[in-house]
C-alpha cells in the first residue's frame, strides 16, 4: 500500500480554497463588465435628453418676445408664430405651426416658470431601467427684447 500515493485532506481543503477565491473573483469582475456599461448607458440617455431639451428651449426662447409658462411652455416669436413645449406621458413634445416633434423622452418632471423676461425649465429625465438613473437640469434663457 505505500507504493500508492494520492493528496491528503488538507491539500484537497487549501486547493478547493484557492478555486474558491478564483471563481469569487471571476464572477464578481465578470458581474461589473455586465452592469457598469448599462447604468452609464441610463445616465447617458438621461443626460441626452435633457440637452437635448436644452438646446431647443435656448434657441426658441432666444427668437420670443412672449412667454407664458406653467406645465407647458407657450412662447410667441417675433414673426408671430406660436410655440408650444407639452409633455404627453414621458414625452416632450415641441409644437410650432403644423410641426410636430419629440424632443426628448423619459421625462418625468417638467416645470417652465416666467419672470418678465426671464425663462426657467426645470426638467428631469429617468429612463426605465433595472437601475433608477434619473437626472435633472434647470434652465434659463432671456427673451428678444421687443423691438
Amino acid at each position: 500500500m505505500k507504493s500508492q500515493r494520492g493528496f491528503t485532506l488538507v491539500e484537497v481543503m487549501v486547493s478547493m480554497a484557492i478555486l474558491g477565491v478564483i471563481v469569487g473573483s471571476s464572477s464578481a469582475i465578470l458581474h461589473q463588465f455586465v452592469t457598469v456599461p448599462e447604468y452609464g448607458n441610463d445616465s447617458v440617455t438621461a443626460m441626452h435628453e435633457l440637452q437635448n431639451a436644452a438646446h431647443w428651449f435656448n434657441i426658441d426662447g432666444q427668437m420670443s418676445v412672449s412667454a407664458t409658462g406653467g406645465s407647458q411652455l407657450v412662447l410667441k416669436r417675433y414673426d408671430n408664430v406660436t410655440i408650444t413645449y407639452a409633455t404627453q406621458g414621458t414625452r416632450l413634445n415641441r409644437v410650432a405651426g403644423s410641426s410636430n416633434r419629440t424632443l426628448a423622452q423619459n421625462i418625468t418632471d417638467i416645470d417652465f416658470a416666467v419672470q418678465g423676461r426671464l425663462v426657467t425649465m426645470d426638467i428631469t429625465s429617468s429612463p426605465t431601467g433595472r437601475w433608477g438613473v434619473s437626472q435633472n437640469g434647470t434652465y434659463e434663457v432671456y427673451l428678444r427684447p421687443v423691438p
